[in-house]
């Protein structure tokens, strides 16, 4: 196993950056069954101890590792991928995250999202480029809203909505596919199995599209709640919206966010589930 998963150097370490977040969490639990040493980098120190696993406390804002691998696996910011690439010398594989906003919000009302989509698909495609002129095999995994793992923004802010609000309101019924990151994690172990086949940039949904009512629904089901809902007008949810963020809450919230509850948020992941055995489990928040 250490030879697929290290490329050409058997034994050598795996390197993955974003170590401590929620897929990162789940690959290092599927890594310690594998003969394999990781590397591991956050800027949090760890709250576990693996005999496999060398902790690396940095923030990678500063700059990239200074260490070697064969094989890189980045589950944050794109941009420290490209630094860590640039930067190494002996890499043959990266898998790196990404999302599959791009495909949703590049035509967004709010200028702040525009400008990050723009600037995220400008970094995946240096990216490619700079793993196709040392001849790295890039594999780019753009999954939807992620879950799992406790840590999750979307989820979790709805799950924080549903439990202080008797009554719940939405303005839409956009579809969603949930990704877990556990299966963020499995497909990752498989990609490195798979070397060079699995090269290539791929889209990832869930293993359930649901409309954001059920999805609300499911979320307060998994806290033992009821949701009861109530549909109104965006322009009346953005008011709403003014309100909250004027008496200093739901700062986080935009109104672009809800604009697209009634936009379809899935994506097309056949050619995943083709070549990368990609099999999502069914939304169950945790």
């Amino acid at each position: 196993m250490a030879a697929s998963l290290s490329q050409s150097e058997p034994g050598a370490p795996l390197l993955v950056l974003g170590a401590s977040g929620p897929v990162g969490t789940f690959l290092l639990d599927r890594l310690s069954e594998q003969a394999v040493t990781v590397m591991a980098v956050s800027r949090q120190q760890p709250q576990r101890a693996d005999g496999r696993v060398i902790w690396m406390q940095l923030d990678l804002n500063h700059g990239p590792v200074e260490a070697e691998a064969s094989v890189l696996v980045s589950l944050g910011p794109i941009r420290h991928a490209l630094a860590q690439v640039e930067k190494g010398r002996r890499l043959g594989r990266v898998v790196a995250l990404s999302s599959a906003s791009t495909l949703f919000k590049t035509q967004s009302s709010d200028p702040a999202e525009r400008e990050l989509m723009a600037e995220l698909l400008s970094l995946e495609q240096a990216l490619e480029q700079a793993c196709r002129e040392r001849d790295i095999d890039l594999t780019l995994l753009k999954p939807t809203m992620i879950y799992g793992g406790g840590r999750d923004g979307n989820v979790s802010r709805i799950g924080a909505l549903v439990k202080h609000l008797g009554l719940v309101p939405y303005c839409g019924k956009g579809l969603r596919q949930p990704v877990h990151a556990d299966d963020l994690a499995r497909v990752v172990v498989d990609c490195l199995k798979l070397g060079r086949r699995a090269a290539g940039r791929y889209l990832l949904g869930g293993g359930e599209t649901l409309d954001y009512p059920t999805l609300l629904k499911r979320v307060g089901s998994a806290r033992g709640q009821v949701v009861k809902l109530v549909r109104l007008p965006v322009f009346l949810l953005k008011l709403m919206l003014k309100l909250a963020h004027l008496s200093g809450r739901m700062n986080d919230v935009r109104p672009a966010m809800l604009e697209r509850q009634a936009i379809d948020l899935v994506v097309d992941d056949q050619p995943a589930r083709e070549r990368l055995n990609w099999r999502p489990r069914a939304f169950r928040p945790d």
